[in-house]
C-alpha cells in the first residue's frame, strides 16, 4: 500500500503554501513556550529559586506530607542523575492550609534537618554538594503549585519536565514507580 502523506490531500495552492508555514512553525513555538514565563519559588532558607530555570533540565516533584515515602524512593532514584551539571531537581511540598503561619518556622527547621542527612548520603555517594542543586520549596500559600498547574492536593507524586531554555517538554502525574521516572529522564538527557 502506498504511502499518502496529508500534503498530497491538499489543494496544489495550499501545498504551495505549506512549507512556507511550516518553516515559521519553530518560530511560533517558541514564542508560545516564552509566553509561558518564569515560575519561581522560595526555598526553605527563603531564597528565590526559579523553579524552571534555564541552563539545564529540570524536574519538578509535586509531593506532600503523605508523600513522604514516595517522594522519597523517587528522590533517590534521581542520585544518579544528581551530579551532572545539567540537571537540577526541584521538590515543592504542597503545604497549603496545613500549616499555620506561626509553626512554619519549625517545619522549615524540620526540612533543613532532611536536607542535611541527604547532603551526607550524596556525599557517601560521590555526589558532591557543589552540583547538587535541589532546592526544597515548602509551598504555604499555593502560588508556586498554581503556576505549576497543580491546583489540587494529589495521592501520588507528579512531576513536570522543563528543558534547559525553560520549557516544559514532559508532565507525568500520579507516579508510583520510580522506574517509569528514571526512564522519563534517561530519554531527556
Amino acid at each position: 500500500m502506498a504511502r499518502i502523506s496529508f500534503v498530497t490531500l491538499l489543494p496544489r495552492s495550499c501545498a504551495l503554501i505549506l512549507p512556507i508555514l511550516m518553516a515559521g512553525l519553530p518560530g511560533l513555538a517558541r514564542a508560545a513556550g516564552a509566553a509561558q514565563g518564569s515560575i519561581s519559588g522560595q526555598d526553605v532558607n527563603g531564597h528565590a529559586v526559579a523553579v524552571n530555570g534555564k541552563g539545564h533540565f529540570t524536574v519538578v516533584m509535586y509531593t506532600n506530607p503523605d508523600l513522604e515515602d514516595a517522594s522519597r524512593k523517587m528522590t533517590l532514584a534521581l542520585d544518579p542523575y544528581r551530579s551532572r551539571s545539567n540537571f537540577t531537581l526541584v521538590r515543592v511540598v504542597d503545604l497549603r492550609g496545613n500549616v499555620p503561619p506561626q509553626m512554619r518556622g519549625m517545619v522549615r527547621v524540620e526540612i533543613r534537618k532532611e536536607e542535611v542527612k541527604e547532603s551526607v548520603r550524596l556525599k557517601k555517594a560521590g555526589v558532591s554538594a557543589s552540583s547538587n542543586q535541589s532546592p526544597i520549596i515548602p509551598d504555604f500559600s499555593g502560588s508556586t503549585l498554581s503556576a505549576l498547574g497543580w491546583d489540587s492536593v494529589y495521592d501520588h507524586v507528579h512531576l513536570v519536565v522543563y528543558d534547559t531554555h525553560g520549557h516544559e517538554i514532559k508532565r507525568l502525574e500520579s507516579v508510583t514507580d520510580a522506574k517509569q521516572m528514571t526512564r522519563m529522564v534517561d530519554s531527556i538527557l
